[in-house]
């Protein structure tokens, strides 16, 4: 019976023609052709991406507080102006830090806790049964806290434009906060 198979892949493997092989060479060059031209498509987005926001967070802003202007209306009705924007962000390295300030200022509630438990495959109904249990058994559950970057943004934001004085400079490089203004176009 081995010699049977070994015979029919011979046998497959003689028939491969060299228009075969030529056919399948072709094939490789034109995905490799495929998959240059979306690398060089993708970094010409990143850059194009890179201009956008240049021009909406620091080219056009400049020029309307250059001309001390906050929104200019055209003649077409249409409207440009520079909106205030906020972004903000916990690093692994800042973790204890910003949590600790949170709490202390009493805003430990967005702080989420989440609890994960692994287990292997047939434990499903382990799985169902409470934390405590699990626990006596051996299970040992991971656990993360995290602040979900929304509300991060939506909390830097108040903080900010109240002008709290407990979020100060040094409190904000907890939080990796970037504010500045974005270009609107209202047509």
């Amino acid at each position: 019976m081995k010699e049977l198979f070994e015979e029919s892949i011979r046998k497959q493997v003689e028939s491969i023609e060299e228009t075969d092989i030529e056919s399948l060479s072709k094939l490789c060059k034109d995905l490799l052709t495929l998959e240059a031209k979306i690398g060089n498509t993708e970094e010409q987005l990143r850059r194009l991406k890179e201009q956008s926001r240049e021009l909406s967070e620091q080219t056009i802003p400049n020029k309307l507080a250059e001309y001390g202007v906050s929104e200019l209306k055209l003649s077409d009705g249409s409207s440009i102006s520079a909106e205030p924007f906020y972004s903000a962000r916990i690093t692994a390295r800042n973790v204890e830090n910003a949590h600790n300030w949170l709490r202390e200022n009493g805003h430990g509630d967005l702080i989420k806790n989440t609890l994960t438990l692994t287990f292997g495959q047939g434990e499903d109904e382990i799985a169902s049964e409470l934390a405590e249990l699990l626990t006596k058994q051996g299970h040992m559950p991971a656990t993360k806290e995290a602040v979900h970057p929304s509300t991060l943004r939506a909390f830097v934001k108040e903080r900010i434009e109240s002008g709290d004085p407990s979020f100060d400079v040094d409190t904000q490089k907890n939080f990796s906060v970037y504010a500045g203004k974005r270009t609107k176009i209202n047509r």
